[in-house]
């Protein structure tokens, strides 16, 4: 009988009780091997690098850098890395932002064990996983809804800044504090700044939130080229 290769996962959530719960789960599943933990954003970085696993199971929302700040951390090093996002924030702005920073798939953390088991084999073995009901077909459809609502929505936007708008459009495509900050010639910090004022200012509620805008906001100021 062929021998299968273990997948080694790294799992990332800034809970711990999340984290181990997690851990427990995909214990007994005889090819998930679970290679380290990390609380953090820059812990997954660092992690990702020492004990390079197949598979980075993490969060969008961690701190000190975002699940997605992370991976474009990481995939400025290694184009490779295999991504799936397990969160509490879902729906289709969110699938469209993960799979546009390069993640293969995005789950709700109430998740069955079953589901969440076959989603890191397929992720491990090239395959994007979003759900059951998510093909290739519903995300050139989200694609295509999402020209759509550039658009329409193109003028929408009138009470932010030409800066706040700019610095949006940037969040909206991925990018992270520091790289939005060489491109105006700023520090981090100030970025760091802009987000909370626009949390704030579009009575947001979170950094994850914001992403959300930002995605919508960065399609009705860019219409998306295929």
């Amino acid at each position: 009988m062929e021998n299968k290769k273990n997948i080694s996962l790294l799992v990332a959530d800034d809970h711990q009780l999340f984290r181990s719960g997690v851990i427990s789960l995909l214990n007994d599943v005889n090819d998930i091997l679970i290679v380290g933990e990390a609380q953090s954003g820059d812990e997954v970085v660092e992690k990702y690098f020492q004990l390079k696993p197949d598979l980075v199971l993490l969060d969008i929302s961690m701190p000190l850098k975002s699940g997605v700040d992370a991976l474009k951390e990481i995939k400025r090093n290694d184009k490779d890395v295999k991504a799936l996002f397990l969160s509490m924030f879902e729906g289709e702005e969110y699938i469209f932002y993960i799979v546009k920073v390069g993640g293969m798939g995005l789950l709700n953390k109430n998740i069955m064990k079953g589901e969440l088991v076959y989603a890191i084999r397929s992720v491990a073995k090239g395959e994007k996983y979003f759900g059951r009901v998510v093909d290739d077909a519903y995300l050139k459809e989200l694609h295509k809804k999402y020209r759509k609502l550039a658009e329409a929505e193109i003028d929408e936007y009138t009470a932010l800044s030409p800066r706040e708008k700019d610095i949006l459009v940037h969040i909206g495509e991925g990018k992270t504090s520091a790289e939005i900050a060489e491109i105006f010639k700023l520090s981090k910090r100030t970025i760091d700044t802009h987000r909370l004022n626009l949390i704030k200012k579009l009575k947001l509620k979170s950094f994850p939130e914001l992403i959300k805008y930002a995605v919508r906001f960065s399609q009705a100021k860019k219409i998306l080229t295929d």
